[in-house]
């Protein structure tokens, strides 16, 4: 038995949730970061930005880890790693820093030619560091989970079987297809970007 099946063999496993929230008018997104047990219950929040079109997505996310100060997490879920209008989440560089297995959800199809993109909306230099972050990024896995729901995922830490993966976030899904770190930590954030942005209106 792999290590990673014997923590799904436990009662109740946890996973740090983190998704963001933001809009192209105001310079930072809010990412929020939820401690949930696949029973669903919560035992931990954490908050921090990044800079909308930025590159330092990945630092902030080290150091929402790293501000919980947790030994009891046992995955890391990232809504997608291309977040805040093009800050690639550098999956690899996570995993060596948390030293725990790192998935990336996606939850619509895989559309559009990110490449062009990143050429056409960035500075040359900056669009080849994207463009390299990108292209290290692990491919994406289509998997299936419950109600005939699929979702693609990208993994570290993990050996890329479909079924293993599909165990882990299916532990984690109570409706629909979203695992419950995840649709809280977006709730959450969506909420706290909405307070920031109505307290600059009312400036």
């Amino acid at each position: 038995m792999s290590k990673i099946e014997s923590i799904l063999g436990k009662k109740a496993i946890r996973a740090l949730g983190i998704a963001e929230s933001f809009v192209l008018q105001y310079p930072k997104s809010i990412l929020c970061g939820v401690v949930c047990r696949s029973d669903g219950i919560v035992d931990g929040v954490v908050v921090d930005t990044c800079t909308v079109g930025g590159d330092d997505a990945t630092e902030s996310i080290i150091r929402m880890f790293r501000r919980l100060g947790r030994n009891d997490i046992h995955f890391l879920m990232i809504d997608g790693c291309i977040i805040s209008w093009y800050n690639i989440v550098d999956l690899k560089r996570i995993y060596e820093e948390v030293k725990l297995p790192i998935i990336s959800i996606t939850f619509e199809d895989i559309e559009g030619d990110v490449e062009s993109a990143i050429r056409k909306l960035f500075p040359k230099e900056v669009a080849e560091k994207k463009l390299s972050m990108f292209r290290n990024l692990p491919n994406p896995l289509k998997i299936y989970v419950r109600d005939g729901y699929h979702i693609y995922v990208r993994v570290v830490g993990i050996q890329e079987s479909s079924r293993l993966i599909r165990s882990i976030v299916s532990r984690f899904i109570h409706e629909g297809k979203r695992p419950e770190p995840i649709r809280i930590a977006k709730l959450i954030a969506n909420s706290i970007l909405r307070v920031v942005l109505e307290s600059r209106l009312s400036r």
